[in-house]
Formats: C-alpha cells, sequence, structure tokens
C-alpha cells in the first residue's frame, strides 16, 4: 500500500496502477485498498481537487456492490485520476495543528 501511496503522491499513473494489481492479484481486500484511496483523495489531493473525494467514495460503493474481479477497473479509474490530479496537504496540515494545539 506504500508503494502506491508513494506512486500516486509523486503522480506516476503507471507505477501506482502496477502497485494496485500486485496489491489485488496478492488477495489484498479491495475494500481496504477503496477505503486507503478515499484517505489519500483528502490528504494528498485535498483542496486542490475538491472532485477527488467524490470519486474515490464513488468506487468506495462500486467495489462494495460489485467486489472482485469487477471492480478493478474502478480501483485503476480511482487510482489514475488520484495520481495525476493535482496536490495539496493543507486540510492534512491544518487538522495535525488543530490537534498540536486540542
Amino acid at each position: 500500500i506504500s508503494a502506491l501511496h508513494q506512486s500516486m503522491r509523486g503522480g506516476n499513473a503507471e507505477a501506482a496502477v502496477y502497485y494496485l494489481a500486485r496489491m489485488i492479484e496478492a488477495g489484498e481486500d479491495h475494500l481496504y485498498i477503496a477505503r486507503r484511496l478515499i484517505r489519500f483523495a483528502s490528504e494528498d489531493v485535498g483542496l486542490a481537487n475538491n472532485s477527488a473525494l467524490m470519486l474515490a467514495n464513488a468506487v468506495y460503493e462500486a467495489c462494495h456492490k460489485t467486489g472482485l474481479p469487477e471492480c478493478g477497473v474502478n480501483l485503476t479509474h480511482a487510482v489514475i485520476y488520484l495520481a495525476k490530479s493535482p496536490k495539496s496537504i493543507a486540510a492534512y496540515l491544518a487538522y495535525g495543528r488543530a490537534q498540536k494545539e486540542v
């Protein structure tokens, strides 16, 4: 999951799809991957592209409804979209500052 995350963070869609395929073929839970994409959509893409969170949530729902192998293409769609999206960690940093204050 770390390699997938770092590939998306770096904007490398090809590497991200490769690591996604490795995870799926190794038997990783598709809903775990989808949950991590939701987190990535807010933590790494964040305010730079507000549609990312909506897409990640829609992909989670698609994976929940269809399962594997059908949702592999949905996960791939999200991974490519998130990798190619502009990134902003402003919300992530703001929450961290607020946590420290509290």
